[in-house]
This record gives structure tokens, sequence and C-alpha cells, in this order.
């Protein structure tokens, strides 16, 4: 079994979830986080705390845990294809082992 995690900021959600739908994916959970833009004057800042001084972002999690094949074939398919609703920030996927799930 493998867990597909992709992160994305709050517009791309919708994406993301239409993805795992045309997968026939059931998200296991989605997850709402609030980080902020990384880069000041393109020097690289702390993300936390997220406050005044840095302008905040919202972004989530959408998880799944499905078998290996299903897993392969959504990696591929987003790596052809990575979503965004804004080029500039594409989502990021993350693909890892689950040893065990009770």
């Amino acid at each position: 079994m493998k867990m597909i995690a992709i992160i994305g900021d709050e517009e791309t959600r919708p994406l993301i979830r239409k993805m795992f739908t045309a997968h026939q994916v059931t998200l296991f959970s989605s997850i709402a986080i609030r980080g902020c833009s990384c880069e000041s004057g393109g020097e690289p800042v702390a993300w936390w705390p997220a406050g005044k001084d840095i302008p905040t972002v919202y972004s989530s999690l959408c998880f799944a845990i499905l078998d290996d094949e299903k897993a392969e074939k959504i990696m591929k398919d987003f790596e052809e294809a990575p979503l965004a609703a804004d080029p500039a920030f594409p989502s990021k996927a993350f693909m890892m082992n689950v040893e065990k799930m009770i």
C-alpha cells in the first residue's frame, strides 16, 4: 500500500480533489494549512510563524491510501501534468510506503 499526499494552494484544492475522483480514489482526508510566502527580497526566511511581516498563504494537503499500482499511475499522471490554479505555484505530490493500516 502507498499513501499519496498532494499539497497545493487553496485555489488548487478543487483540481486535486477532481484528479483523485478521476482515478476513482476516495480521499482519506484534506487538511487546511496556514503558511506563508517563504521568500522576501530573494532571501529565504523561516515560514513559522506566519504573521504580519510575512504574507499569509492558505493551502491544503489532500491524501489517500491506496494500492501500489494505482498510486504509481497517479504519480505518473501528476508528473506529466502537475496541478496548479496558478502556474507559478504548482502543487507538490508525495508517495510513501504504508506498512500497515488498521
